[in-house]
């Protein structure tokens, strides 16, 4: 029977498991947040459990699940932090971040592929503007899941060829095409980034039947092969105008759509992949009855040098946790200052930052560390396709391929010697 990664891991900083504290007055907030947060877990443990069950059949035959992701949506995951009069369930940033890493143990493909969904639900909480704060919040508060299609290829860095300019009758029209389209084709609402008439950055959200867009799932990675990260073509696609945004996407100043908020979840996924590692180790080695003739015991589960392996595993996993708790407490609370309207000193975002870019290099190097060291705990039998172990070393080595880590090291060491500021945003391109 497979062991869940929920029944056997710690609670992240600030998540608590059960609801009530000794002491405090009848029905506190903070007990309403507690109970919430059982309530979702407990509707939410049979859909992990349903994706877990059937990752690895499913990137076998690369289907894409989007009953699976309604699924999700229906149990509460896609408005986690959505207020309750909304709809949501109005969690808090490190209740959200448990569940997000409990997805990913089950299946890292969707936690990547609602990526841009649950960073336009931090954006929203905190959006300046209550209009569309109210209008969003509803949405998502409804169960609308949301994809992007914000990156180009063959662009020069910093420029883009996907146009939103409004025609003769002042329609808004968008065409162009993205790639790395991620979770779009599990999404209703598609986040763009363009240009205007006058070559500068705009975005607007469409809904993603709408006329003239076009969705293909050829993203060919030889991991995440489930995000839906394919291409997306607008043809002539008209956008309400209430869904126009002339301040463009991410420029660094919030950081609820920066990234340290987009580098997160990078970092709740590998930590999840972490988490899959140690719970499909101790699996294989449970169930396994071959052994080899130099092996210290019978079984392979009495072998010191197998349950060797097995605690490094786990310990790697662990290290991962304490550094994702790290990035958890420091981003969940400038997030809800900036909520609040605070204006953020330097010091604190710049601290934020230097801890998330921190939190990269050793969660990243831990867990493709120990998607490859899995393998020591047999032979052959655990390179079998039907098992596809090898799936954790290839979804973790394409997420950290996203923000090389050379550039954060570098960004890291600008910090500690020179005093430089770290860098908040990015654009890529080509030369």
């Amino acid at each position: 029977m497979m062991t869940t990664t929920s029944e056997r891991r710690a609670p992240l900083a600030g998540s608590p498991a059960t609801a009530g504290t000794p002491g405090r007055p009848a029905d506190h907030p903070a007990d309403r947040s507690a109970a919430r947060f059982v309530q979702v877990r407990e509707r939410l443990d049979p859909v992990f459990r349903s994706i877990a069950s059937s990752a690895a059949a499913r990137e076998a035959d690369r289907i894409i699940d989007r009953d699976a992701v309604r699924r999700l949506a229906e149990a509460g995951f896609t408005s986690l932090r959505v207020p309750v009069e909304y709809g949501g369930a109005g969690l808090s940033f490190a209740q959200s971040a448990e569940l997000i890493v409990e997805l990913a143990a089950a299946d890292s493909n969707l936690t990547q592929a609602l990526r841009a969904h649950l960073i336009n639900q931090e954006n929203v909480l905190g959006h300046p503007d209550a209009a569309f704060r109210d209008r969003w919040l509803r949405r998502l508060g409804a169960g609308a899941v949301v994809g992007n299609a914000i990156t180009e290829v063959n662009n020069a860095v910093g420029e883009g060829t996907t146009r939103l300019v409004q025609d003769a009758e002042g329609t808004w029209r968008l065409n162009g095409t993205k790639y790395y389209s991620t979770g779009s084709l599990y999404a209703d609402w598609i986040i763009v980034a363009a240009v205007d008439a006058r070559g500068e950055e705009i975005a607007a959200t469409v809904p993603a039947d709408a006329p003239g867009v076009r969705l293909l799932d050829d993203w060919d990675g030889f991991g995440q092969q489930l995000t839906a990260s394919g291409t997306t073509v607008f043809d002539n696609t008209p956008v309400d105008p209430e869904e126009v945004y002339t301040s463009g996407l991410d420029d660094g100043t919030r950081v609820a759509t920066g990234q340290a908020s987009w580098q997160f979840l990078h970092l709740a996924t590998l930590t999840g992949i972490a988490e899959a590692i140690v719970r499909d180790a101790g699996d294989y080695v449970r169930g396994r009855r071959r052994s080899f003739s130099h092996g210290v015991t019978e079984l392979p589960r009495d072998d010191a040098q197998v349950l060797q392996v097995v605690g490094e595993l786990s310990s790697a996993a662990f290290a991962s946790r304490v550094a994702l708790d790290a990035v958890v407490a420091a981003l969940g609370g400038i997030l809800e200052r900036e909520a609040g309207g605070e204006v953020l000193p330097e010091e604190d975002v710049n601290a934020l930052y230097v801890r998330v870019y921190q939190a990269q290099q050793v969660i990243a190097k831990n867990v493709l560390a120990a998607a490859t060291q899995l393998f020591e705990v047999g032979g052959a039998s655990a390179t079998s396709q039907s098992r596809r172990l090898d799936r954790h070393w290839r979804n973790a080595r394409v997420l950290a391929s996203h923000n090389p880590l050379i550039y954060r090291a570098r960004i890291i060491g600008e910090w500690e010697v020179n005093a430089t500021p770290p860098s908040r945003s990015y654009r890529i391109g080509s030369a």
